[in-house]
């Protein structure tokens, strides 16, 4: 049986890009930039799992990726004597028909049996350093050779122009390299990512069933009551404001003052911080979604208008051209 998806989706999480079957979607993931794990699922099964790390060059005493591998058909073969499970490793094998982007880097192309077949690329990038493991599973009569190629091929394993991207559920963004993720909920409906750049905060949100959300009130009025716990510290002005050409907000904020913080119980040790807010909330009608995107900012730490620039580069709805699998070039064609 062949696998041939008729729709592509974009996959982006701290620094790697992959374009994947849409039905493929974030079941699992792990670790920083430095180092760590994502695992995409499809109805039935582990799709494809992705490792990476940062390369520290053969003078630091880093494994090549032949070693790597290496350790890592030990382990699989360990774990299979283990269990009982037959298994078997193709070292080397040749299921890319065009491996010219691997040209010039350190790599290997492997697969392994067992209860499903994995197609592997273990690669170190030549320009950054980083080893980058990802496996594409399939079942035993399954046929997914098409997939691979399309899906191995995309891969890129660092940012591009000083912008990370991002790309889960839908949810699709570029956020400033120096923002490091420090926080995620991934919840039925609700979607948000938090970036930290020293005291600076910055806030990727996105809620799905806008209409049911805006049925009987408006944007305007909704968002602060949403939000009402958010919102608690600061003194704020909202306004109707065009966002990305939708209808939205500008929300403005500034603390409250300490007199009227300590009405109610602070932390003793860690007080919240008293900070600014800056931002941006839209309805988009064609993905029914409402999108947001908040600066949370020390008085002296502001410099620049950050909110506006990832608006620039927030996909908040599909546009009909797609994405070269090849460049993040061809995403901000559908930037709103």
């Amino acid at each position: 049986m062949s696998l041939a998806p008729t729709k592509w989706a974009d996959f982006g999480w701290q620094g790697i890009y992959l374009r994947v079957p849409e039905d493929w979607n974030l079941g699992r993931v792990s670790g920083d930039y430095k180092s760590g794990y994502a695992r995409l699922d499809d109805a039935e099964i582990v799709r494809a799992e992705i490792e990476w790390r940062e390369g520290k060059g053969k003078a630091r005493g880093s494994l090549g990726v032949s070693e790597i591998v290496d350790r890592y058909a030990e382990s699989l073969e360990k774990k299979a004597r283990k269990e009982g499970t037959p298994f078997s490793i193709k070292r080397r094998a040749r299921f890319l028909r065009d491996k010219t982007w691997l040209e010039d880097s350190d790599y290997e192309t492997f697969t392994w049996d067992a209860d499903f077949r994995a197609y592997n690329l273990a690669r170190a990038c030549r320009d950054c350093g980083r080893v980058v493991l990802v496996r594409l599973l399939c079942k035993p009569r399954e046929s997914i050779e098409e997939v691979v190629e399309t899906v191995l091929r995309s891969l890129q394993d660092h940012p591009r122009n000083d912008h990370l991207f991002w790309s889960i559920y839908g949810l699709k963004f570029f956020t400033p390299v120096d923002f490091k993720l420090n926080g995620h909920e991934l919840k039925s409906g609700h979607i948000q990512l938090s970036f930290e750049r020293g005291k600076q905060v910055c806030r990727v949100q996105r809620l799905s069933m806008a209409t049911m959300l805006l049925k009987h009130t408006t944007l305007i009025d909704w968002y602060p009551n949403f939000f009402k716990k958010q919102l608690r510290d600061f003194n704020y002005e909202v306004a109707a404001e065009e966002v990305a050409s939708h209808e939205g907000l500008r929300l403005e904020g500034r603390p409250r003052s300490r007199w009227r913080q300590l009405l109610r119980p602070l932390p003793l040790i860690n007080p919240r911080p008293r900070q600014y807010l800056d931002s941006r909330v839209w309805y988009c009608e064609q993905a029914n979604k409402i999108c947001i995107v908040d600066h949370l900012y020390r008085k002296n730490d502001r410099a620049g208008d950050l909110v506006q620039k990832v608006i620039n580069g927030y996909f908040c709805h599909e546009k009909k051209a797609e994405a070269e699998p090849r460049s993040h070039a061809g995403l901000t064609a559908g930037t709103q």
